[in-house]
């Protein structure tokens, strides 16, 4: 599974040396970005397809309730590191059955897009998600429209949540990809940057590292299988999660100040506990920022405009594991019933324990 925690720079070490490190010094390679282009169209939304700006299309899907005209509630989801849209094919299934729509595209470079495997940047991703929940609001007017992002997902609903704060009313944020260079130790970062400007195009995998993603093995089994799914990735789109990850980071008291109290948005924010991907602890810090001001674990609630939720059995995808029911059915529980949560939840304890 493409996206564990460290795998692309445990392998770097593995194959480079010293010798050859400076021998990849010498490379006069780069980076590898392929972004969106120009406007030159309208965007628009199909059954299947999100047209993009520049023409592009992205694969969509799409889950409706049965009174799909009326819904109780929009949400737009972004999948994670080497996923697509079919990750929120649980949760949507779930979610459109209490009366709420899903929608759910396949990002620049993953999935079926035509730009599968290059990285197309932050501000491409954020711009599309933008657009995509522009063309949400205008379809679904004055019905409550939340973005929901998924590991890398989450990192780009941050970074468009705080530079569009206007466009939603709510964050969810499961996993979010959040460990970036200041968590990581120089052994890590130094080879990951040496190498996407030196070896851009070297595939990376995860194939024999002890690091389980879920712990759910039939669904792990499945997407193995899954053509859609990318079992390895470029050293340069490795380098563009970590760039992406930096600046979502970057932005905690950002997403807690600006969207969350200049705006009023909500924020919802889940992490399991047993996630081998991004450490519980990058997320809490997360948090904490966020907050702006200390977590003091079991005494301090957040603001009534957050909801932070730690699953003790959770791993890092939380909507597929085994638990993955009770955490789809507070996300649901949150946008409709959001008084059962009583505005907010003490760090540290889940929402609801498995």
């Amino acid at each position: 599974m493409v996206g564990r925690r460290g795998w692309f720079w445990l392998r770097l070490l593995r194959i480079f040396g010293g010798a050859g490190m400076a021998a990849v010094l010498l490379s006069a390679c780069a980076p590898t970005v392929r972004p969106a282009g120009d406007p030159q169209t309208p965007t628009a939304l199909t059954a299947d397809h999100f047209r993009a700006a520049d023409g592009a299309i992205l694969p969509l899907q799409r889950w409706l309730p049965e009174d799909s005209e009326t819904p109780l509630a929009v949400i737009l989801g972004l999948h994670g590191f080497g996923d697509y849209a079919n990750a929120f094919d649980e949760a949507a299934t779930a979610l459109k059955d209490q009366g709420m729509v899903v929608y759910a595209y396949d990002q620049r470079g993953f999935g079926r897009t035509a730009s599968r495997p290059f990285w197309p940047g932050t501000n491409s991703l954020v711009q599309d998600a933008s657009d995509m929940l522009m063309l949400l609001r205008h379809h679904y007017p004055g019905v409550p429209l939340y973005l929901a992002g998924d590991s890398m997902g989450g990192a780009v609903a941050i970074v468009t949540a705080t530079t569009r704060p206007h466009l939603m009313d709510g964050v969810i944020l499961v996993a979010p990809a959040l460990w970036g260079t200041v968590d990581m130790p120089w052994y890590q970062t130094t080879p990951l940057s040496v190498l996407s400007y030196s070896l851009p195009w070297l595939p990376l995998s995860g194939a024999g590292l002890d690091i389980w993603p879920s712990d759910n093995i039939d669904m792990l089994r499945r997407l193995s299988q899954d053509p859609h799914m990318m079992k390895s990735v470029r050293v340069d789109m490795a380098a563009g999660l970590t760039r992406l990850m930096d600046q979502a980071r970057g932005r905690a008291r950002d997403l807690g100040n600006v969207f969350g109290r200049e705006y009023g948005g909500r924020i919802m924010v889940l992490s399991g506990a047993k996630d081998q991907v991004i450490p519980p602890d990058s997320i809490a810090g997360f948090v904490r920022d966020m907050r702006s001001s200390p977590l003091l674990a079991g005494q301090v609630t957040l603001p009534d405009d957050m909801t932070f939720c730690i699953y003790p059995d959770g791993y890092h995808m939380l909507l597929r594991d085994l638990g993955g029911p009770v955490v789809i059915g507070d996300i649901g529980d949150w946008i409709l019933e959001p008084d059962s949560f009583g505005g907010s939840h003490l760090a540290h304890l889940s929402c609801r324990s498995w």
